[in-house]
């Protein structure tokens, strides 16, 4: 029986299966945000707390089965976020064909957020054409580039700290810095040679 179990065995049921989850939450927290940490920033919390959601409901039906005592918080942690990763998420069946679902994603598609390409221009002077225009023209810089300046970019375009967002991308705070240069200098060679747009 483990420790949380046996802090628990006088209170009711119900009480008693929450309370021992409140402590491995911590653990099982630490376990997704490492599982989930080459993530972007707002899909990791998303990640994290559906994690913790998945881990809560199994460790519930454990209890109330009776085998609560024999529940581990990295046991738990390891299958929820396999269900997360398997688009598998609590509450209501998944539609692949809904563009801001997991399983959209998880088949290879892809969306763009509108806020990080709109973070470019200034949208209260810009046309609904020279934003459509950015958009694409965003897009297509964006899928150039390799992997890690992608993560910096969406987590710099979030408003991340340079030392938060090197602590992301496993980067110094210097070159972060670096980057940032070399991005823009990238964006404004891309938008001079053929966007659709100069929005």
């Amino acid at each position: 029986m483990t420790f949380a179990a046996e802090t628990t065995e006088s209170l009711p049921a119900t009480l008693a299966w929450q309370a021992a989850f409140i402590e491995m939450a911590p653990t099982i927290e630490r376990y997704a945000r490492v599982a989930f940490r080459k993530l972007a920033p707002e899909e990791r919390d998303e990640a994290v707390q559906t994690t913790l959601a998945a881990a809560a409901v199994d460790y519930a039906r454990l209890a109330a089965s009776g085998r609560g005592g024999r529940a581990y918080p990295t046991t738990l942690a390891r299958f929820a976020v396999r269900r997360y990763r398997a688009g598998r998420l609590l509450g209501s069946r998944d539609n692949a064909a809904d563009v801001g679902s997991r399983k959209w994603r998880l088949r290879g598609r892809r969306t763009e957020s509108i806020d990080v390409a709109a973070e470019l221009c200034d949208c209260r002077r810009a046309t609904p054409a020279e934003l459509a225009a950015l958009r694409i023209d965003f897009g297509q810089w964006f899928a150039s580039l390799p992997v890690r300046d992608q993560q910096v970019v969406h987590a710099l375009a979030q408003g991340e700290r340079t030392s938060v967002v090197a602590a992301l991308c496993q980067l110094t705070a210097g070159r972060v810095s670096q980057l940032r240069r070399e991005l823009y200098d990238s964006w404004t060679t891309f938008l001079g040679e053929g966007a659709t747009s100069g929005a």
